[in-house]
């Protein structure tokens, strides 16, 4: 009797444990990323400001926090992962559109420093094609042309009857606008500037 009342009680002991880890689905074994984090201008554009830009992360395209880099362009940041692919770190402000400057899959501790720079650093293939900092593949990848503030778009019509608009012509992004933004590049495949 001894013996079954303890086994009874071991068995209750398990299923709590299973239970209160199947409702609060894992989220206790997974701890907050606190970053550290830098702004700098990029060596080979200078023309961005770091001083009050917004940061934002990202992960499967929702927001997991936002703050803003103090006058020296440093910033710190907490969110708790999930079960996201990537962590995409992007920043706008004054003269600044919404830009990718950084794309990671995973951090090296809890509690990581990292450096930034706007625009920016840019990668090319071996064939000298630019590379998205995101999916870092280069044939979706456009050079942004910024021009007289007419949106340009060329029209789409599918054998459906569909029709789509792309800011996409004759190669070139198309930013719809004549002021000049920090991002260079844009991405048709991930759908962002860099």
């Amino acid at each position: 009797m001894r013996h079954f009342k303890q086994t009874l009680r071991l068995r209750i002991y398990i299923l709590t444990i299973l239970a209160a880890t199947l409702l609060l689905g894992f989220r206790l074994f997974i701890n907050p990323v606190h970053i550290t984090g830098h702004l700098k201008r990029n060596p080979k554009d200078t023309s961005a400001y770091v001083e009050g830009i917004a940061v934002i992360v990202k992960g499967d395209n929702k927001v997991l926090a936002h703050t803003f880099a103090d006058r020296h362009g440093n910033f710190e940041v907490t969110f708790t992962p999930d079960k996201e692919k990537s962590f995409d770190f992007f920043v706008f402000g004054v003269a600044v559109d919404t830009m990718l400057i950084g794309s990671v899959k995973t951090f090296d501790s809890d509690t990581p420093g990292m450096t930034f720079y706007i625009p920016a650093l840019r990668k090319k293939n071996l064939l000298g094609q630019m590379l998205c900092p995101k999916c870092s593949k280069a044939d979706k990848v456009y050079k942004i042309r910024y021009g007289d503030g007419l949106p340009v778009a060329t029209r789409h019509i599918s054998e459906s009857g569909d029709t789509t608009y792309s800011p996409i012509v004759n190669g070139h992004y198309n930013a719809g606008t004549c002021i000049v933004g920090a991002a260079t590049y844009y991405c048709d495949r991930d759908k962002l500037k860099f």
